[in-house]
């Protein structure tokens, strides 16, 4: 099983400060996923041959480090779908990244609010 995990500008969208997007690309069996992170980099500081920012980016260090943890997260979701024997799929691996909600009714929010600040002590703010 070959998954290809890569970093794209996204030239084909255009912010209004003339940034562009970069998105997380999962290629898989002729399948491929795009997922935002939420970065946006001037086309004068990403390096499209390479698939990584300029030396003369100003934030090319921290935008490096977040691409590096954002596919060594997607290639440890990877090694466990590989362990479990489940079949990986772009989406797959997208949807399991997100945090799941869990959805209380008012009553048992507040419950849970108030045992929190009992258990802090801080009865007086409830």
């Amino acid at each position: 099983m070959f998954v290809s995990i890569s970093v794209v500008c996204y030239k084909s969208k255009t912010l209004s400060n003339g940034q562009h997007p970069l998105m997380i690309q999962v290629s898989f069996k002729g399948k491929r996923k795009y997922q935002s992170l939420g970065i946006s980099v001037h086309p004068d500081h990403w390096d499209f041959l390479k698939c990584k920012p300029k030396p003369s980016c100003t934030n090319g260090e921290y935008i490096q480090k977040i691409l590096s943890e954002k596919i060594l997260d997607i290639q440890k979701q990877i090694l466990e779908y590989n362990a479990l024997g489940k079949e990986c799929t772009p989406r797959g691996l997208f949807a399991s990244s997100k945090s799941v909600v869990k959805e209380n009714t008012v009553a048992e929010f507040y419950r849970e609010l108030i045992l929190t600040f009992e258990e802090q002590e801080k009865t007086g703010n409830r």
